[in-house]
């Protein structure tokens, strides 16, 4: 549990539209939220995250927490993030194995049947 007035610092990835990615780095103190960087566009994700925690001096275990967007949105953009976020949340430990994320796609996926034949 942190300390009274220590930061908190959260990074949420929002993967849900193919073509374009957030990255938001939030930091919490008493109660009071502050977006501190965002990177978003046509972004590489993981490069991304790298970039905002250099350029706020913080390390990957500053991060208290990865939050996901689960979705519903883009089958493949979804998986991405919701990945990133689950592998850095358990290699951190902070999320055990049973309580990651899972991506809710709000239907079935549309996969069309392969052009190379």
């Amino acid at each position: 549990m942190k300390a009274a007035g220590e930061l908190n610092y959260k990074i949420y990835i929002d993967t849900s539209k193919r073509d374009e990615k957030e990255v938001k780095l939030v930091k919490e103190s008493e109660g009071v939220v502050d977006v501190v960087g965002v990177k978003s566009g046509k972004i590489d994700v993981t490069q991304s995250i790298k970039d905002l925690l250099l350029e706020n001096n913080l390390k990957v275990s500053d991060i208290s927490m990865f939050v996901p967007n689960p979705g519903p949105g883009s089958f493949t953009g979804l998986k991405m993030g919701v990945t990133i976020s689950n592998v850095l949340n358990w290699v951190l430990k902070r999320k055990s194995l049973k309580e990651l994320d899972y991506p809710e796609y709000g239907g079935d996926p549309n996969i069309s049947e392969s052009r190379r034949k």
